[in-house]
């Protein structure tokens, strides 16, 4: 086991401006509370008012929670726009294009998994307006949390309740890039004497910040329903939400890239005609999915002392990713023969002549293009005829995902015991498959054939999970002792639907997981807490997509928490430390193929493999405060401290190297101020530097003013002004696991928002 870190002198410094908080939503928006948990044995933390106000409603719920102690929050630009550029860190665990080692679901719902490649994070099913909070477990999680990723811990995005209250809300949002949403929400109050219910649509269209015209950008629609029926005994719980969303992504780029053109991302968007520069053409990077998510809870009240709680759930996810191969392909089959389906790519050709026959350049011809990178004689038109005709693919990754599951949990109170047992069960289906097909004219534009000439590969793969835990918290007056054990039972299988590859299944299930806290009641404002679990990552159903993965050597990834920390609050201060441990083993990391070019290799299909290589531990401290300095002022600040390293040998690290992408320092000072109708914010964080990349300090701003009208069309009215990086400040944000490449972080952006109830 790690050993505890030491504190260091400067987090001591400022332990006394540092907070914890948390909030509790009404049906209509959030207020903030003490964040005290009397019974909760781990650092836990929640979103409150002032965090929403501080980002534009076009954002994406994921951004509220960057400001919480522990927690990163990276995306391509002020609006969350971009899934390929999105990543979250926190205590050394993240997620990012490559790694899925935190929890996420959305009243308590599992997410589906938080990866590129047929998984969707929250923003996918929770916008802005609907959202209550958002309970963060760092570390540490409530056994009942249904998630195959916890390592690291989890968050919760939690959806309003439904008005006791008639009313409609409409609002509308202009800015900068481009930035145009509008937001529409009816209540229904109270019908039929026990149901109460919301509906709401909103339309976001935004433009990449970098370049101009046809940069790309992004188009969503999205829709939620929600509602609440209270009978006697029983409370049942629905809700529905859709989101058909169109994104084009931004790159990553080296530290090399940045330094010269810290306002590009090494996209284009004039189209030349020439393949090798036109594979970097903004629209031709583009994700699309679809997503929709639904449940019915049903919360039975047995008896005073004891409930049941029974959730089932359907997930339907679709959609697909897009780039632009500078070539066609030929692909054979295992005997050498051209094939449509399946088999192996023969060779490239950039161009044909005017019969349509692929063409090879002249012999001795060095010609070769250098940017992005060295195209050689395959790509650059000196190396052929005048008439010979460039050629270009457009490759499209689908991706396909089906689930259904259900979620039951019993709760009894007996004596100073709070029991709780449950199951969670899910039923997942994922297809994937990628094909190919001809762009019409590459001189003209990206305009592609509807059928493709080769479909590489389409897998099927199920995953079957039951997840079983019980849990004990016992309260002796002013300590409470919390206890529990859970256990995953996972089945994963792949089938090749070209059925060149025979059925793979692989076991994954988990060994008796426990865990075991303690809080101690010293004052009614002072409490000391410590908290210890083991976490759990099931073998994702991608390690199953590489061939070469050898999957009886692969075992599931585990993680050790340690939680030790002191809460205090009283009606001016709420303050929280923690300070941590985690011991990850059995890390599961793709070793990608070798590749003879210098670019992108489009064609890597299910070349690779995934292979276990030793672990992390990380060690640290988190801090946090709000201080109501009056009725009208408050003042939020947080401190993180973390050192994050490997444990073991393996391509790309060694043992005891920082762990890529990890933040050690992150400083986060906020002031809220209120004056009648009219409030105001400012917010800074500091992020330290990770790797290669240098630190960076990003200031946020907000104005808003609000009026009860009376005799008047609308009940109120709100205008909302937010300016992010407010100083437009240059960084790069997060990495992609690689320690080479990194995102630009989004610019200035201001945005107004103009909100109307009736």
């Amino acid at each position: 086991m790690a050993c505890m870190p030491k504190i260091r002198p400067l987090p001591l410094s400022i332990a006394l401006i540092l907070s914890s908080h948390a909030v509790l939503a009404s049906s209509d928006e959030i207020e903030e509370v003490s964040v005290i948990a009397k019974k909760i044995s781990y650092a836990n933390h929640q979103i409150d008012t002032s965090m929403t106000q501080q980002q534009n409603t076009v954002s994406s719920v994921l951004g509220l929670m960057d400001n919480l102690p522990g927690i990163s929050i990276n995306e391509g630009d002020a609006f969350g726009g971009d899934d390929w550029s999105t990543s979250i860190t926190m205590r050394g665990f993240s997620i990012d294009g490559n790694q899925q080692q935190l929890g996420m679901t959305v009243d308590g719902i599992p997410n589906g998994g938080s990866n590129y490649g047929g998984g969707a994070k929250a923003n996918r099913y929770l916008e802005t307006e609907n959202l209550a909070t958002v309970e963060v477990g760092q570390g540490t999680a409530d056994l009942a949390s249904a998630s195959l990723e916890a390592l690291g811990g989890t968050f919760n995005f939690v959806s309003i309740d439904p008005s006791s209250e008639k009313q409609t809300t409409i609002a509308y949002t202009t800015g900068d890039h481009d930035a145009s949403r509008y937001f529409v929400r009816h209540q229904t109050g109270q019908v039929l004497g026990h149901t109460r219910a919301y509906i709401s649509y909103s339309q976001t269209d935004t433009s990449r910040w970098i370049g101009e015209g046809s940069n790309g950008g992004t188009t969503k629609q999205h829709a939620e329903f929600k509602f609440i029926s209270d009978f006697e005994q029983l409370s049942i719980t629905g809700r529905l939400s859709f989101d058909d969303v169109e994104e084009d992504n931004y790159n990553s780029v080296s530290i090399a890239q940045f330094k010269q053109t810290p306002d590009w991302d090494q996209l284009t968007w004039n189209w030349t005609g020439v393949p090798h520069f036109d594979q970097m053409f903004a629209e031709g990077w583009s994700t699309l999915r679809e997503n929709t998510l639904g449940y019915l809870k049903f919360d039975y009240a047995l008896s005073s002392t004891s409930s049941l709680t029974f959730t089932p759930y359907l997930h339907k996810n679709s959609g697909r990713g897009d780039w632009i191969p500078p070539y066609l392909v030929k692909a054979v089959d295992e005997n050498g023969l051209p094939t449509h389906q399946g088999g192996s790519v023969q060779s490239k050709y950039g161009f044909i002549d005017l019969a349509g026959n692929a063409l090879s350049p002249s012999q001795g011809c060095e010609s070769s293009y250098s940017w992005p990178w060295e195209s050689g004689n395959l790509l650059h038109s000196a190396c052929y005829p005048a008439d010979a005709v460039p050629v270009m693919s457009y490759r499209h990754t689908h991706y396909k995902k089906d689930r259904f599951g259900v979620l039951a949990d019993y709760q009894v109170m007996l004596q100073n015991h709070d029991i709780k047992v449950g199951l969670w069960y899910e039923d997942d289906e994922r297809t994937e498959s990628r094909d190919w097909h001809k762009v019409i004219d590459a001189r003209v534009y990206h305009h592609f054939d509807q059928t493709p000439y080769w479909t590489q590969y389409k897998n099927v793969f199920n995953t079957d999970t039951l997840k079983l835990y019980v849990q004990d918290s016992i309260n002796f007056s002013d300590f409470t002792l919390n206890l529990g054990a859970q256990k995953y039972m996972v089945d994963i299988e792949k089938h090749d639907q070209f059925g060149l590859t025979p059925s793979t299944r692989v076991n994954s299930d988990s060994d008796v997981l426990l865990s075991a806290g303690a809080v101690y009641q010293l004052s009614h404002e002072l409490e000391l807490f410590a908290g210890f679990s083991e976490n759990f990552a099931a073998i994702k159903n991608e390690v199953l997509e590489r061939d070469a993965s050898t999957l009886t050597d692969i075992v599931p990834e585990t993680a050790e928490n340690i939680d030790l920390g002191v809460r205090f609050s009283n009606l001016d201060w709420q303050v929280s430390a923690t300070v941590y441990s985690i011991e990850f083993d059995n890390r599961i990391t793709f070793i990608a193929p070798g590749s003879d070019t210098g670019g992108i290799d489009y064609t890597v299909g299910t070349n690779g493999q995934y292979i276990n290589v030793g672990g992390i531990e990380s060690q640290g401290l988190e801090l946090s405060a709000k201080y109501q300095v009056d009725q009208n002022l408050s003042v939020y600040s947080s401190y993180t401290m973390n050192d994050s390293t490997y444990i073991g040998n393996a391509p790309g690290f060694n043992a005891g190297d920082k762990v890529i992408d990890s933040v050690d320092d992150m400083f986060v000072i906020s002031t809220d101020y209120t004056q009648g109708n009219l409030r105001s914010g400012l917010s800074a964080k500091y992020t330290g530097e990770r790797g290669a990349a240098e630190s960076y300090t990003v200031v946020d701003f907000n104005l808003g003013y609000s009026q009860s009208l009376e005799d008047a069309m609308f009940e109120s009215v709100d205008i909302a002004f937010v300016v992010n990086n407010l100083f437009d400040k240059r960084y790069l944000s997060t990495g992609t696991g690689t320690g080479e490449t990194f995102f630009i972080g989004g610019p200035r952006t201001a945005t107004i928002t103009l909100t109307a109830n009736f």
